[in-house]
């Protein structure tokens, strides 16, 4: 027997969410949102630009069934370091938050890049999300330059504004 799984019927609405600034997390009532900063560039795909262009905001919003540090799983990892090494770091999902915001709000203050999204992906079969984002933070000691927040969550909705 021959199954296929269609990629072009899998859709998760993250429009042009790739590469857009993160600005703050939020963690209330078993809720995690991440809210953006959204900028339509030009050399996005016409079709999909064109339902996006009027947007200057977005939020994820990710809903769960119980403590959300129980249903998260947050993985701090670092670019290859002068030895060779790849680290990873896993906290809490409220640890993360205020750390994070604390790094935003700095990079902000200072002018420097800010923390981006990449992409989210999905395991439907498990109920599990991956939402995977590029960061700059150095914590303990280590640089560490992407993020991935492995959720089991009940929805996750994508607000565009």
């Amino acid at each position: 027997m021959t199954e296929k799984f269609v990629l072009s019927e899998h859709y998760i609405p993250d429009g042009i969410l790739h590469d857009q600034d993160l600005y703050e997390i939020k963690l209330e009532n078993n809720e995690l949102t991440l809210s953006f900063d959204i900028s339509c560039f030009e050399d996005y795909i016409a079709s999909v630009a064109e339902k996006y262009k009027d947007f200057t905001k977005c939020r994820i919003k990710c809903r769960f069934e119980e403590d959300a540090d129980s249903c998260v799983n947050v993985e701090l990892k670092s670019c290859r370091q002068k030895n060779g090494v790849y680290k990873v770091k896993v906290m809490s999902l409220s640890e993360f938050v205020e750390i994070a915001n604390k790094e935003i709000a700095y990079r902000k203050k200072k002018g420097y890049w800010s923390w981006e999204y990449i992409a989210t992906g999905v395991s439907p079969n498990f109920g599990l999300a991956q939402i995977d984002l590029f960061i700059w933070i150095k914590y303990k000691g280590i640089v560490y330059d992407n993020c991935s927040l492995n959720l089991d969550a009940e929805e996750i909705e994508f607000i565009w504004e």
